[in-house]
């Protein structure tokens, strides 16, 4: 991967400016250990990296792992995909 598509965006100055309640789905991610390549999706620390982003911007942030759910969880189990969306925004107006 080149990065180029997003060569011009400062993830982290965006995500600070966060005005609404994030839902995270962490699906499957390694490190490859001879290259240190993530292969999947970011890693566990990047992840913290952005809820404290988001946090710090003052928003909610659910973290919900799905250590073997490939990239595309909403085309390979929509049944999990819309009751893990559904149930967040559920959990929003309980709290709100």
């Amino acid at each position: 991967m080149s990065g180029f598509a997003t060569a011009a965006s400062d993830h982290a100055t965006l995500l600070a400016q966060v005005k609404v309640p994030v839902l995270f789905t962490h699906h499957v991610h390694v490190v490859d250990p001879d290259n240190g390549t993530v292969v999947g999706t970011i890693p566990d620390l990047q992840v913290k990296q952005v809820e404290e982003l988001v946090t710090g911007a003052g928003n909610s942030f659910t973290y919900k792992p799905f250590p073997t759910m490939p990239h595309s969880m909403h085309g390979d189990a929509p049944d999990i995909y819309a009751a893990t969306v559904i149930d967040w925004v559920d959990g929003l107006y309980v709290h709100n």
